[in-house]
């Protein structure tokens, strides 16, 4: 994962370094979990048990991938 730090000024104090994610990555792993979502909020299995569901456990293993990269 490429990563960098900014600076943030908090304004008081001296402020501190912050992880911020590449914005690639950051898309890939927004767009995954809102695939995993908006799933869940249509599907009549996900509302019952949504770890029955096998298309609801592709997207979530998708998700975890790009979140893990």
């Amino acid at each position: 994962m490429s990563s960098r730090f900014e600076f943030v000024d908090t304004g008081i104090g001296y402020g501190h370094l912050q992880r911020v994610a590449a914005a690639g990555r950051f898309n890939r792993v927004q767009r995954a979990y809102r695939a995993y979502i908006a799933h869940g909020g249509g599907c009549a299995t996900c509302a019952v048990d949504s770890t029955t569901c096998s298309t609801a456990g592709e997207l979530w293993e998708t998700y975890r991938a790009a979140n893990s990269s």
